[in-house]
């Protein structure tokens, strides 16, 4: 692992593009920018059109072959900024941020989805699947490297009975929903799909194609961000975050695994 850590940094310099990944609709005036898992905490920006807001991002791509999102931006207006004040900060816990209509969000976001889908999550997945799956008869399946999922439906009386068996094992008894936890497929777990083995993704989260959702992942991950405006004359041409800057040049060349 350490040798892992400590790989040497490739000297070709990165490259950097921006790259249009798509439109959010505004519907209401008001955009949320936050992360997903906790957008009571969102930062609200109003005033905005309505319409369709193109996203941008700065994705810097690594010659070790690794790439991440530096900063993105909602281009709200045509022209150059003189400007730039802040207009809040986002706490990440989850490593994501997501720019959505505060309408959308209201009327279309599920907390609860349709499903009940059983995984097993945790790099020790498929012993922890293989132990439940004895215990009550149940089929899985690996995911990938660090998922299994059960392929019966998981009832709500069932998962509190395999909480309560993960729970019989020191090891995974204080912290049982690490190992195992039941998605319904809501608009967090559909976030997380769209996203597998990607940076960004565009999420129709509606019944309509203009009620969705743009998802970036966070630079270095978790973290707080500072949402800014960039004005001209006073008016809000765009939105940015920017997530990795020269402040974190330093901990990229001190740790080139980062860079992959």
């Amino acid at each position: 692992m350490w040798s892992w850590l400590n790989r040497k940094r490739d000297p070709d310099p990165p490259g950097v593009s921006r790259e249009t990944l798509g439109r959010v609709s505004c519907h209401s005036g008001t955009l949320l920018v936050g992360d997903p898992t906790s957008l009571c905490d969102a930062v609200r920006v109003e005033g905005i059109p309505p319409g369709r807001v193109p996203v941008v991002v700065e994705l810097i791509r690594y010659p070790e072959g690794g790439s991440r999102v530096a900063m993105v931006r909602l281009h709200i207006w045509d022209g150059e900024p003189d400007s730039r004040q802040t207009l809040g900060e986002s706490g990440v816990d989850s490593g994501k941020v997501v720019v959505v209509d505060a309408r959308t969000q209201e009327e279309c976001w599920k907390e609860v989805g349709p499903d009940r889908v059983g995984i097993a999550c945790s790099p020790k997945h498929r012993e922890v699947a293989e132990l439940i799956a004895r215990r009550f008869g149940l089929r899985h399946r690996q995911l990938n490297f660090i998922r299994s999922e059960f392929l019966e439906p998981i009832t709500d009386e069932r998962e509190a009975e395999i909480t309560g068996y993960l729970q019989t094992f020191p090891e995974y008894a204080a912290f049982p929903f690490m190992f195992f936890r039941v998605h319904t497929n809501n608009t967090v777990d559909r976030i997380w799909a769209a996203m597998e083995d990607r940076v960004w993704a565009e999420v129709a989260i509606g019944t309509r194609p203009d009620e969705n959702l743009i998802a970036v992942t966070s630079g270095f991950g978790d973290g707080h961000y500072t949402v800014e405006g960039l004005c001209r004359g006073g008016e809000l041409l765009a939105l940015e975050v920017r997530f990795i800057g020269p402040d974190q040049e330093p901990l990229l060349e001190a740790f080139p695994a980062l860079r992959h």
